[in-house]
């Protein structure tokens, strides 16, 4: 299981207002492994660009997100400055997760805590989708988001 990025009461709190959903412990670590992986892919992408471009450090435009990525990173924003979140050990921590081997760009090292958020955020958004009728986000539900999620990102 993956480590929570993100103390999970904050998790539940930022899950709820941006999904309507509810989440058990068990399952937010479901999703941190989702996250994590996604995370992975996104720098992995980023890497490659970087080294296409021949680039020494990776930069913001090296990182795949779109236009649906950047609004969910903008809901993500608003919550978690409602919800007080510390950002700083979330940064730590995802500079750990981060694979390859040339330096970030201080704009994407401030980014982290955020893209690493919203990777959560659209695990949530992705079974709303799915399955806007429901309240509880079961196993099967976050196996779906995952498929999608390995799809799209």
């Amino acid at each position: 299981m993956a480590e929570m990025i993100i103390p999970y009461p904050q998790l539940q709190k930022i899950l709820e207002r941006t999904c309507e959903l509810a989440v058990i412990k068990p399952r937010a670590e479901e999703m941190m492994d989702i996250v994590e992986k996604k995370l992975a892919d996104l720098f992995e992408v980023a890497y490659e660009n970087a080294k296409a471009e021949n680039s020494e450090t990776i930069k913001m435009r090296h990182i795949p997100i779109t236009k649906g990525f950047k609004n969910s990173m903008n809901l993500f924003r608003a919550v978690i400055e409602d919800e007080g979140v510390e950002i700083e050990p979330i940064r730590k921590y995802v500079l750990k997760k981060i694979p390859g081997d040339r330096p970030l760009e201080e704009d994407v090292v401030n980014e982290l805590p955020i893209i690493a958020g919203t990777l959560f955020v659209l695990v949530g958004r992705v079974i709303k989708a799915l399955h806007p009728e429901i309240k509880n986000v079961y196993p099967e539900h976050i196996e779906e988001a995952k498929k999608v999620l390995d799809y799209t990102l």
